[in-house]
Formats: structure tokens, sequence, C-alpha cells
């Protein structure tokens, strides 16, 4: 177990996320496909709801193949996402390597943190999890970081090199995770496939019944589709102002080092903020969209523009890098090895659900209104929402262990 634990950072380095593509995602989609700003949306739209569909597929997977070897095909089938981006002009037939990729991360999703958390389980470890998870991602950031920079060159050399990298990045994290040891969890393999799909609903409808998880998934679906739309929101505003390629991966280098500085710290800002850390961040995050809708309308200059939405983007890297690892801790605690694969599942299902319908919103409206004003509209409308969300978890999230029921601490059946 002790070399899954060490090797788990670097393969959380290669693959936590796209690296190379992200910094010239706008680009790539709009001047090399030519893709309108909505059909952009739509394509994001597709992926969340891929994952979505694939949530209880991958969960079956999870415990029929075992966590490492759903890990393994994960990784193939963001590969394939690769070549679809690489080999397909059609939009229609285009979207089919979101398809994949949804299914890909979907699988990943639902097998990486339980089977870092099963590994730390076997040698009494499991208080590290966040810690390793924070360090996996922290370092991902930091290669990311150079990995924006290079890209926005390789862009400007060649529009399809991004791609060709960030392919070979989930070559190398399918041969690490081969190298790691399977961990065996309780699983039920002697049911029958109909049996098996009935229990894994049934696992669903048992994580329905506690007030904390319902709380927590009903903030993730929100919150996560409130970071789709913000990493939606600020390409597009970049790209309105006109910002060259090789500017653009400084930007997002920059924006990683504070996502990997949000991620390095997130135990320390947990412990200053107490049960008021989700509070902080969705509610400064939407402040940040109103901020920067109205500032937008106010300037022209493109200097000043750029400077502001560096800024915006900075802090928000900051809040998402610290916000991943904090609300997997969340999502994990109290919970058992045969349910926590289910839970994470639905945690991921939340986000996507979240991601696909804000996502969907903004491919119909995104192409009427200037990005401003949709800064201004979303922050606002959203505002509200996520505190009447808060409002509802303060009673179910954030207390003291002792005052949790069994139907919310799953671990005191173990």
């Amino acid at each position: 177990m002790e070399r899954n634990i060490k090797l788990f950072p670097i393969y959380k380095l290669f693959s936590f996320d796209v690296l190379f593509y992200y910094a010239i995602s706008i680009l790539f989609l709009t001047n090399t496909k030519h893709f309108s700003l909505s059909q952009v949306a739509m394509v994001s739209s597709v992926y969340a709801i891929s994952s979505i569909i694939a949530q209880i597929p991958s969960s079956i997977i999870a415990d029929r193949l075992g966590l490492r070897n759903t890990m393994i095909i994960g990784n193939i089938l963001c590969m394939l996402w690769g070549v679809f981006y690489i080999l397909v002009p059609n939009f229609n037939i285009f979207i089919i390597g979101e398809v994949v990729s949804g299914i890909g991360f979907a699988l990943k999703g639902v097998s990486e943190t339980p089977f870092l958390y099963a590994s730390l389980k076997k040698i009494n470890r499991v208080s590290d999890l966040a810690k390793i998870e924070g360090k996996g991602s922290s370092l991902y950031y930091v290669v990311e970081a150079i990995a924006s920079i290079v890209a926005g060159y390789l862009y400007i050399v060649n529009e399809y090199l991004p791609i060709i990298f960030a392919v070979s990045c989930f070559v190398v994290s399918t041969i690490i995770a081969f190298y790691m040891k399977p961990v065996k969890v309780k699983t039920n393999d002697i049911l029958s496939a109909k049996e098996h799909i009935k229990e894994t609903v049934d696992g669903f409808k048992f994580i329905l019944k506690s007030k904390r998880l319902h709380a927590l998934l009903l903030f993730a679906c929100v919150f996560y589709g409130i970071i789709s739309l913000s990493n939606l929101y600020i390409k597009t505003y970049f790209n309105d102002i006109n910002t060259p390629a090789n500017v653009f991966g400084y930007i997002f280098a920059g924006a990683s080092l504070f996502s990997a500085l949000g991620s390095s710290v997130q135990g320390r800002l947990e412990k200053k903020t107490k049960n008021k850390t989700l509070s902080l961040f969705s509610i400064s995050f939407l402040t940040s969209f109103i901020v920067i809708g109205i500032f937008s309308l106010i300037f022209k200059e493109y200097l000043i523009l750029l400077i502001l939405g560096v800024i915006i983007f900075m802090f928000q890297s900051f809040s998402k890098g610290a916000y991943y690892i904090i609300m997997k801790d969340y999502i994990s605690r109290y919970t058992t090895s045969t349910i926590r694969p289910k839970i994470m599942s639905m945690y991921h299902l939340a986000a996507n659900l979240g991601s696909a319908i804000l996502l969907f919103i903004a491919s119909k409206t995104i192409d009427l209104a200037p990005t401003a004003m949709s800064y201004i509209t979303f922050g606002i409308s959203f505002f509200i929402v996520v505190i009447l969300i808060l409002n509802y978890m303060s009673s179910r999230v954030g207390l003291d262990p002792n005052k949790y029921t069994k139907r919310d601490r799953y671990d005191l059946k173990d």
C-alpha cells in the first residue's frame, strides 16, 4: 500500500484534468474548429450530461472490475477524447469525443479517491486523505502552469500540438496506474448484473436518507455549475478583448499556480473558517461575477480589462483549488469502504448535473448578450440561490460529529 500512496500524487499530476488544452481551448474551438460560443457551451454541456448518465454504470464497473482497473479504463477513454479532437471536423461527430471524455472522467471520479482512501485504510492512515489529495492536486497545478505557457506557443506553431501533448499525459497516467497495487474492498462480486444494478440503486436511495448528504450534494450541484460557468465566461471574456494566444498561456499559468496555492493551504483555510468555509467560498465567488461584469461595462481600454480579468481569474482559481479538495473531504467523511464509491458517484452526478444545466442555459443565451451582462445577471441570480442553500445547510453540515445520526455517519456501522 505504501507504493500506492507514493505513486498517487504523481498519478494525480498527470490525471487530475487535461494538461496543455484548457489554456487554449476557447481559441481551439472558435478559431481552429470554427464553433460559435453557443456551440462551445454545448460541448461542455454534453460532457456534463454524459458524465451524469455514466455515473451508475461507472459505480458498477468500479465494484466489479476493481478501483485500479476502473482508473485505467477511464484514462484510456480520455486518450480517445484527444483522437476525436484531432481527427473530427464535424460538430455533431465532434461532440462524441466529449461523450467519451465524460464517461472516462466518470470512471476516474468514482474510483480515484476511493482507491486512495482504501489504500490508506489498509495501513491506518485515513486522516492523510486530504493531505495526499492536496499534494497531488498542487503538483498538477504547478505543472499545469508550465504546460499553459508551453501550450500558448505550441498553438502558434501548430494548433493541434497542445492536444497531442494532452493525450501523452493520459498515456503516462495509465502507465502509473498499472504500477499501483490493486486494493480489495468489500464488494458483492457474486451478484448477477441485474442484482448488482438493484443493489447500486438501493445504495443511492440509502444515501438520500442522509440530511447531511442532501445538503452537501445540493450545494455541490449548484456551486460546481457556477464553477463550470465561470470557466466558460472567463475564456470568453479574454477572447472578447482579443487576448493573444501566448498571453492566454501566461494567464492560465498564473491561474494554475493560484489553484495550486489554494489546494495546498486548504487545510489551514478550513481550520480558520471552520463551518463557514463553503459559505465564504460561494459568496465571494459570486461577488467576483458581479464585479467583473460591472467594471467591464464601465471600462473599454484593453490593458484595464486585461488586468481586471487577471485579478478576478486568479481569485477564482485560488478558490477552486481549495474547494475541490475540501468538498471531497467533506463527502468522504463518516463513510465506509462499501458505500464510499457510491457516495463519490452521487457527488459527481450532482456536480455534473449542475454543470449540465447551467452550461445548457449558457448555450442558449451566450450569443444574445455581452459577456459583461451575462456575468451580472448570473451573479445576482445565483447569489440569491446560494444564500437560500446555505441557510438550508446550516442545520445539516458542520455539526459536532456526535450530533450526527447513523443515517449521516456510515462509519458507525463499521
